[in-house]
C-alpha cells in the first residue's frame, strides 16, 4: 500500500513540477509595458523593406505611459498616442499621430507589434491605416530596433 502511494506521489510530482516551472517561465515572459518608458535610440531598421540610412538612425524615441515622441535633430517629428494589447502574440500596439511636423499626417493611424527584450525594443507597424504585421521581418512594414538610453545619475 505504501509503495502505491509513493509511486502515485512520484508520478504526481513528475507531472506537477514541470507544469509549475512552465507557468513561472510564462509569467516571466509576460510583456511589461512600463519597461518601454524612457528614452530610446534607433540602432537599425527598415522602411517598407529597405534598410534605413545612417541619417535615419539619428532619430530617437521618448516613450511615456500614453505617448511616443519621435525626435530628429532635437525636434519633435511625430507624437503618437498609443495603446498596447499584451494578450496578443506578438504584442500589439495601436498608434495615432496627434502631432506632426509633416502636414496632413495628424490623425493617421498605424497598427503594429512590439517586442521587448532587456534594453532592446522592436517596433514594427504598417503606416497609414495598413493591416497589422504578423512578424517583425514583414517587408511591407516600417520596422525599428531601439536601444534604451542609460539613465544619467542625478
Amino acid at each position: 500500500m505504501f509503495a502505491i502511494r509513493a509511486l502515485a506521489l512520484l508520478l504526481l510530482t513528475a507531472v506537477v513540477l514541470p507544469t509549475l516551472a512552465q507557468d513561472k517561465k510564462k509569467e516571466e515572459a509576460k510583456f511589461d509595458a512600463s519597461k518601454m518608458l524612457g528614452e530610446w535610440n534607433i540602432t537599425g531598421g527598415k522602411k517598407m523593406g529597405k534598410e534605413i540610412s545612417d541619417d535615419g538612425k539619428k532619430g530617437n524615441y521618448t516613450i511615456t505611459k500614453d505617448k511616443i515622441t519621435l525626435k530628429e535633430d532635437g525636434k519633435d517629428l511625430f507624437v503618437f498616442s498609443y495603446t498596447i494589447d499584451a494578450k496578443t502574440t506578438p504584442v500589439s500596439i495601436d498608434m495615432e499621430i496627434t502631432e506632426s511636423a509633416i502636414d496632413g499626417l495628424k490623425g493617421s493611424k498605424a497598427k503594429g507589434i512590439v517586442e521587448l527584450k532587456g534594453d532592446e525594443l522592436k517596433l514594427c507597424y504598417e503606416p497609414m491605416d495598413g493591416a497589422r504585421p504578423k512578424k517583425f521581418d514583414d517587408e511591407s512594414c516600417n520596422s525599428f530596433v531601439l536601444k534604451k538610453k542609460a539613465k544619467k545619475d542625478d
